[in-house]
């Protein structure tokens, strides 16, 4: 990718993470180790992923819309935070094991029934 210059580089990040600047810009509360701790490692992996390579970039575009979803909706984080009881902090790779809850509950929920609010 070295011959692409930096607007094409940017505009191809966003086109595999459209959700960049809102995760990016999330404001988690003082003491939200997990929320600080995820968004660090999407940031971390946005840092060193080579956009060639399918495998990286389908892995960043997934974890992108499951970060949105959690930015954007307190339902999501309260129903996340229940799955994530059941990988300990303390296990090797934690980060990445998180990671891939977040990604794997993000399908799940999508899929759940919607609360639907109903103005009269």
């Amino acid at each position: 990718m070295d011959n692409f210059n930096t607007k094409d580089k940017i505009n191809q990040l966003l086109n595999i993470c459209p959700n960049y600047e809102k995760i990016n810009n999330y404001e988690f509360l003082e003491g939200d180790v997990f929320s600080e701790t995820m968004i660090n490692f999407y940031l971390k992996l946005i840092e060193n992923i080579n956009m060639n390579d399918n495998d990286e970039t389908a892995f960043i575009s997934s974890l992108d819309s499951s970060l949105a979803k959690y930015v954007d909706d307190y339902k999501f984080r309260k129903f996340l935070k229940t799955k994530l009881n059941e990988v300990d902090t303390n296990e090797k790779y934690y980060t990445y094991k998180i990671t891939l809850k977040l990604i794997e509950n993000s399908n799940i929920y999508k899929s759940s029934i919607l609360e639907r609010a109903r103005w009269i």
